[in-house]
């Protein structure tokens, strides 16, 4: 039985789940739907990996399907919708709503194929995330040491912004991912100028992120990675607020069950356009 004394503020949405399709995540998509009841949200959105990179198809074009790693493809896709709209269904007289999204990793000319899925497979929910700079995941353990050797925080910041533009400027996408993630390990290695190395490189980003709709989203998870704000930082939330820039949503980027809806009471306070009972 679920307590219903508990506050108001914990029953929300988190629209960045990565279930075992990914290849990097554990917990099926009904283990995440029983999390999901355990913490009171009323909704979650399912975002699988999506990496279709053709520089990095060896490393990323795979998808896990009943356990098995295989090369992204319609069929492998088609199964991972079909599991979420039977737990749509399943899980939705218990009340909780269940959408169908994807996180694409972006690439330059990828545009294309992100409309091409959306179109076939009918998402709810489309993410982008920049991970890659050089060809090296900025965001991964094994790999961002290296390339921040090869680059000074000012090249880095150049580059990876200017990614960033270029997946607003496609408007292919509902929403931009965790937009200062590369604070995830450039923090200990370039130390504190990270946190402002943003300052006249994202303007122009939220410029085109605000002419082509595109929102971006309180990420949770760098509480998980050790830093004290989340992704992005109050900095960056509260330009973006100046500038119009629509916040779409709240994600844990949760690849375990366990990490679902993480540190949301506060997250929500944070996020308050989307929560419009919590004072600010």
């Amino acid at each position: 039985m679920f307590d219903m004394s508990r506050p108001m503020v914990e029953m929300a949405a988190d629209f960045h789940i990565h279930p075992n399709y990914s290849i990097d995540a554990s917990g099926t998509i009904d283990e995440y739907c029983y999390a999901a009841l355990s913490k009171m949200l009323l909704e979650i959105c399912f975002t699988t990996h999506y990496d279709a990179d053709p520089q990095n198809i060896e490393k990323e074009g795979f998808i896990v399907i009943n356990g098995t790693r295989e090369k992204l493809s319609d069929d492998a896709l088609q199964v991972y919708f079909l599991d979420i709209d039977r737990a749509h269904q399943e899980f939705g007289m218990l009340g909780l709503m269940i959408r169908r999204g994807l996180e694409f990793g972006w690439f330059d000319g990828c545009a294309d194929e992100v409309r091409r899925v959306k179109s076939k497979f009918h998402l709810d929910y489309a993410i982008g995330g920049v991970h890659s700079i050089r060809d090296k995941c900025v965001c991964c353990g094994n790999s961002a040491p290296d390339l921040f050797k090869q680059m000074t925080l000012e090249q880095l910041a150049d580059e990876y912004f200017q990614k960033l533009d270029d997946a607003a400027a496609s408007g292919a996408f509902d929403c931009l991912a965790h937009i200062d993630v590369y604070r995830k390990y450039g923090l200990a290695y370039y130390g504190d100028e990270i946190l402002t190395i943003h300052r006249g490189r994202i303007e122009k980003v939220f410029e085109t992120m605000k002419k082509h709709n595109v929102g971006y989203e309180i990420n949770t998870s760098a509480i998980r990675h050790g830093h004290s704000e989340y992704y992005p930082t109050m900095e960056i939330v509260n330009l973006a607020r100046q500038m119009g820039v629509r916040l779409r949503s709240v994600g844990s980027d949760a690849h375990s069950p366990e990490q679902l809806g993480l540190d949301f009471e506060t997250a929500s306070c944070i996020a308050y356009e989307l929560f419009p009972y919590v004072d600010e």
